[in-house]
């Protein structure tokens, strides 16, 4: 009896669904999406850990004694939008071969009720991310959404990138996740859609847009000024750094260091662009004019200098000029 059962754990071993292995650190956003058969937003309900008897898995390793770090991971899906392909069930599971032992880098830690982008193959009948452990799934922290901003004509990654900027619903999140996903956008880019969010009604969101734009290091400080002294009391929220109002007058005083020919010689094209919407008045006319001779008929700056620096905000049509208040 004993060989009967030992003969049927190796034969449910030997025929169990494989997962293909794959934890390439080099594989680029354009080829997770190359890889992906579907793409879909969900939430994610359970984490599961998965025994390994009933899985075909071959883990290239130098060092065998490592192989058991590594855990199969059961991720249960609760399904909102389908960006990619068909998927007709409310709930599915996502596989993933995780590392279990000492944790570096961006890897894809993920909790219950956390809403993600999901990008997986379909292996033996069975979900499984296009890449182990390194990340590949991505966190949507503006709500739910049906859709994406712009359509199919326009790159995938940029409509993702787009749509975590995008709050369709008030009081729809309470945090957002300003990594840049895919590599779509300019930095300026980015500027301009976190001066659009520091416009919105949610304190939250405001001081989460103001603090990047701090954090940004290119005198793109003028959300100081705008927010209420409660706002500005939050800035600190989640161990971030503290700004005090000594400390963004410090910061500007800095800035009063070097006149605008010091921070134009030797400036890329998309640092001087930044340096049009600095906060200080005198320095953002100087560089205006010196960008103005450089780059004739290139509006997309913080030019002219004694107007706001320009604010965008995302909707279905993508990233659209955002000028007054926040719309209703």
């Amino acid at each position: 009896m004993r060989f009967f059962l030992l003969g049927v754990v190796l034969l449910l071993a030997g025929c169990g669904p494989g997962l293909e292995f794959n934890d390439s650190q080099r594989m680029s956003s354009k080829e997770m999406l190359w890889r992906a058969d579907h793409v879909f937003i969900g939430v994610i309900q359970e984490h599961y850990f998965e025994p390994w008897l009933f899985f075909a898995l071959n883990i290239p390793d130098e060092d065998p004694e490592r192989t058991k770090y590594w855990r199969i991971v059961r991720r249960e899906v609760r399904i909102e939008s389908v960006l990619r392909g068909v998927e007709p069930r409310k709930v599915a599971n996502i596989y993933e071969i995780c590392w279990m032992g000492g944790r570096m880098g961006d890897w894809n830690s993920t909790q219950n009720g956390e809403r993600d982008l999901f990008l997986v193959r379909v292996e033996n009948g069975r979900y499984h991310v296009v890449r182990d452990w390194w990340r590949s799934i991505f966190p949507v922290t503006t709500g739910p959404h049906s859709r994406l901003p712009l359509d199919r004509t326009y790159d995938f990654w940029e409509r993702i990138a787009l749509m975590n900027y995008w709050i369709e619903r008030s009081g729809a999140t309470t945090w957002i996740d300003f990594k840049h996903i895919g590599g779509a956008f300019s930095l300026w880019r980015r500027v301009k859609l976190q001066r659009g969010l520091v416009r919105h009604p949610s304190a939250s969101v405001r001081v989460q847009a103001c603090r990047e734009l701090l954090l940004s290091g290119w005198g793109q400080d003028e959300c100081w000024d705008a927010l209420s002294e409660d706002d500005r009391a939050h800035l600190a929220d989640g161990g971030h750094r503290h700004y005090s109002a000594d400390d963004i007058s410090a910061i500007r005083q800095r800035w009063l260091g070097h006149d605008a020919a010091w921070w134009w010689t030797g400036s890329d094209r998309e640092t001087r662009r930044l340096l049009t919407a600095v906060s200080n008045r005198k320095l953002r006319t100087d560089i205006c004019q010196l960008y103005s001779a450089e780059y004739p008929g290139d509006l997309d700056t913080g030019c002219p200098a004694d107007q706001p620096p320009p604010a965008t905000i995302v909707t279905e049509q993508g990233d659209v000029p955002l000028n007054g208040p926040w719309p209703h």
